[in-house]
């Protein structure tokens, strides 16, 4: 089964943050991103910290993303960051157990995954309102970079139950979801129509 991968973003959330995260983290999917932008190291830390908790009290997987030093003071062995992060911070692939690097390329992914990635996240797949400037790289591109890896691959970026059904054929290990989890109104709801799609 592919595995879904929640990722965050608390400017989008239109209701209270932390008991948005309760629904998102008592649902059906497999882990969380913790990707909070414009916080300072000590303030995604206490980020991290209430959502290992949340993460440990429903059995999903926390991932943090952006400050290693967090990971490894608190002893979270999973992380996930951009290809420039993990090639200015080779140590990083010591400490963790689960590393997943962001990339927009094969050739991304191939170098990537020579530096130690233990997965790869292919950004952004599908147009998004998160980036609307930016073009997507495409259903092709994805498909190139699973060919071009050894380690598993998942796609992010516009994924929401509409456009899931355009990556089938393509051998992903699962998909990232932000924008639909993080303004969606029933979290249980539309986790059940993505679950559905991905079957």
């Amino acid at each position: 089964m592919l595995k879904l991968i929640a990722v965050t973003n608390r400017a989008l959330c239109k209701q209270n943050y932390w008991d948005h995260m309760e629904q998102v983290a008592a649902s059906d999917i497999d882990s969380i991103i913790l990707r909070e932008k414009n916080l300072d190291e000590e303030e995604y830390t206490n980020y991290a910290k209430k959502m290992q908790r949340l993460c440990n009290l429903h059995q999903k997987q926390c991932i943090l993303s952006y400050f290693g030093r967090v990971g490894v003071k608190l002893h979270i062995p999973r992380f996930q960051c951009s290809l420039d992060y993990l090639q200015s911070h080779t140590a990083i692939t010591y400490y963790m157990t689960s590393l997943g690097v962001s990339v927009h390329s094969a050739e991304e992914a191939r170098l990537a995954e020579e530096l130690g990635a233990h997965y790869i996240i292919a950004s952004h797949v599908l147009p998004t309102p998160c980036k609307p400037a930016q073009p997507p790289i495409g259903l092709q591109e994805l498909r190139n970079i699973t060919s071009a890896v050894h380690v598993p691959v998942y796609a992010l970026g516009g994924i929401t139950p509409e456009t899931l059904p355009q990556l089938a054929g393509i051998p992903i290990a699962g998909v990232c979801v932000m924008t639909g989890l993080m303004t969606c109104d029933d979290v249980p709801a539309y986790v059940q129509k993505l679950r559905q799609t991905m079957q």
